[in-house]
C-alpha cells in the first residue's frame, strides 16, 4: 500500500468499512485458514500514489484480505505484485468452491451477495 494522505481520509476509512462489511468481516481467498488475521482492504487494481480519491477508490474494486495473502500479493517498490498478483489458493474445490461450509461465499444470494 502507497504511503500518503489517502489512507487517512473519510473516504478510505468509509470504503475499507464497507468492503470489510460486504466480505463479511473475513479474508475473500475460499479455503483461507485463517479468514479473520489481520484484515486488510486490498485494491485489486492499483490505484495511483495520489492523496485524493481516484476512479479506483470504489467498493468494486477492492477485496478483504487476511494478514498472510495480502503479504502474497503485495506490491513491491517497483509497483509490481507479487506472484504477478496470483493469490495461494488452499482449502477449496478445483472450480474453487471453499470446503469450509461457514465461508461466507457458500452463502451468496443469487445476485452475488452474502446473505446475512
Amino acid at each position: 500500500m502507497a504511503r500518503n494522505a489517502y489512507y487517512q481520509t473519510t473516504h478510505w476509512r468509509s470504503l475499507k468499512q464497507s468492503c470489510h462489511q460486504r466480505d463479511g468481516w473475513r479474508c475473500t481467498v475460499p479455503g483461507c485458514q485463517t479468514p479473520t488475521y489481520r484484515l486488510t482492504c486490498d485494491h485489486i487494481k492499483r490505484r495511483p500514489n495520489v492523496d485524493h480519491p481516484t476512479a479506483l477508490d470504489v467498493l468494486s474494486n477492492t477485496r478483504t484480505l487476511c494478514g498472510n495473502h495480502d503479504a502474497q500479493v503485495k506490491e513491491l517498490a517497483s509497483g509490481k505484485r507479487r506472484q504477478g498478483g496470483k493469490l495461494i489458493i488452499k482449502g477449496a474445490t478445483v472450480d474453487g468452491t471453499p470446503l469450509d461450509p461457514n465461508h461466507p461465499w457458500r452463502r451468496l444470494d443469487g445476485r452475488g451477495r452474502v446473505d446475512p
